[in-house]
């Protein structure tokens, strides 16, 4: 029973490890992120 809990334990801490790269890659790409540059018509005055 004991190994039963053991592999359960390693198995979670696998998935909790796995989460964590996956937000710290999402945190660098957002990070990152540039937003695209307004529509030359949306800057204009309007007439």
């Amino acid at each position: 029973m004991t190994m039963v809990f053991n592999r359960i334990v390693e198995l979670v801490g696998w998935i909790v490890l796995g989460v964590c790269v996956l937000l710290l890659i999402a945190a660098h790409h957002i990070d990152n992120y540039q937003a695209p540059e307004p529509p030359a018509t949306a800057t204009a005055p309007h007439k």
